[in-house]
């Protein structure tokens, strides 16, 4: 092996290393918002699954079924879980309604968007 082949391959593997040391350090800042956003997500799912189900439900309804919900993403050990069903609450419903999954109807009822 030639000097230039050596001096490749290091400089390579530096660039190799920084690349993913970058990636790895974006995916530790982001990590907070995603783990919400996933923890949004989930709860969104159970309140539409459960609407499949029922004809309408209120946000008493969907504090419980939001209760003890957790998230997290498989490379990482980090989890997130719902505190305070009732604040939360508002999130998923708000997030619902954007979504245009549920309308309301009436005072903290809502249906299904058909």
């Amino acid at each position: 092996m030639s000097t230039l082949h050596i001096a490749l391959g290091v400089v390579l593997f530096a660039v190799a290393t920084a690349i993913l040391y970058v990636w790895g350090l974006r995916k530790s800042v982001t990590q907070p918002a995603d783990l919400e956003r996933a923890l949004l997500h989930k709860c969104a799912g159970r309140v539409v699954k459960y609407l499949k189900k029922h004809a309408s439900i209120t946000d008493d309804e969907i504090a419980k079924l939001i209760g003890n919900v957790t998230a997290g993403q498989f490379w990482s050990r980090r989890r997130v879980r719902v505190g305070d069903a009732k604040k939360f609450t508002g999130e998923v419903t708000r997030y619902l309604l954007e979504q245009q999954y549920i309308v309301s109807s009436g005072r903290r009822k809502y249906v299904p968007k058909k």
